[in-house]
């Protein structure tokens, strides 16, 4: 009996995994999808600076590649993103576009990735 238990168990815990997995993978899209929606043609446009904050590329087993974010200021909030470029360096500038109600939906104008 305790066997069966065991496999109960052990099959609750991967369906969670797997759960969470899928809520993790919905969250990622849904904000890139909602950022594209918008974020459209009559966003604010403004300028961020690069920041020590990096961003990893999946799957680089070998030369871990990476871009920093951006921070910008919006009313007195802070706010960042990926600034998508593996030329910038910390305390370079680029430009973005925001939405004027959500700013937290950003990303730049001329991303290189």
């Amino acid at each position: 009996m305790k066997k069966g238990r065991k496999n109960k168990l052990s099959d609750k815990i991967w369906i969670v995994l797997g759960v969470c997995l899928l809520i993790y993978c919905i969250s990622v899209l849904s904000k890139r999808v909602l950022t594209d929606f918008l974020v459209d043609e009559n966003a604010f446009h403004t300028k961020a600076i690069i920041i020590d904050e990096r961003n990893y590329y999946p799957n680089q087993p070998v030369k871990h590649e990476f871009s920093y974010s951006y921070e910008f200021e919006v009313n007195g909030t802070k706010y960042t993103g990926d600034s998508h470029d593996l030329s910038l360096k910390v305390g370079d500038t680029v430009e973005i576009k925001y939405n004027k109600t959500f700013p937290c939906f950003n990303k730049p104008l001329h991303p290189k990735e």
